[in-house]
């Protein structure tokens, strides 16, 4: 089988979820797809290059997750949805997910694109509520936060009981817009 750029960055991926970003290393990829580590320079030109692939990837999926769990919801149920599929995301692939968190220092113009697809997003879903314009950064920085935040914090549980920490992550986010409500309506 012929090693392309496609394979290298899904072992690199896959070694992420499997074994932790630390434990990926140009040897370990090389030694997952059965090539010699040189051989690996024929579709990238670093770890780190390789590592800002996974997380592109990771972004991009993590992004189509959440714009289709939107589909035919507005407002706070949309949002309530997204940020499921972001928890779920974040389940599925955790060493995508750490790579992901490794980019926002390591980041490239591409990664910024990325990302402002993911505001993007969910600045369309807070218009979807009845607050002001004027607000919509407030809150998106508030939603971010939350997300990010509470799914971080409670990556290690969601691995034993998911349920729990989906009905959690969507009870925050509730009592987030309660707040929200209460000091912009």
């Amino acid at each position: 089988m012929k090693t392309t750029k496609e394979a290298v960055i899904r072992a690199a991926s896959d070694l992420a979820d499997e074994k932790g970003l630390n434990n990926v290393s140009l040897k370990s990829v090389a030694e997952k797809l059965n090539i010699r580590t040189p051989s690996l320079y024929n579709h990238i030109e670093s770890l780190d290059h390789l590592l800002l692939e996974v997380a592109h990837q990771g972004m991009r999926c993590m992004n189509d997750r959440m714009t289709q769990a939107a589909i035919g919801s507005i407002g706070e149920t949309a949002i309530q949805k997204v940020a499921a599929a972001y928890l779920d995301y974040m389940i599925e692939h955790p060493g995508v997910y750490e790579t992901i968190q490794w980019i926002s220092w390591h980041g490239t113009e591409e990664t910024s694109s990325i990302f402002h697809n993911y505001i993007l997003l969910l600045s369309t879903l807070i218009r979807s509520c009845p607050f002001k314009e004027e607000n919509t950064t407030d809150i998106l920085n508030m939603l971010m936060g939350t997300l990010h935040g509470y799914t971080t914090l409670q990556l290690r549980y969601a691995f034993s009981n998911p349920d729990k920490v989906r009905d959690g992550l969507c009870n925050a986010i509730h009592t987030l817009f309660l707040g929200i409500h209460q000091k912009y309506d």
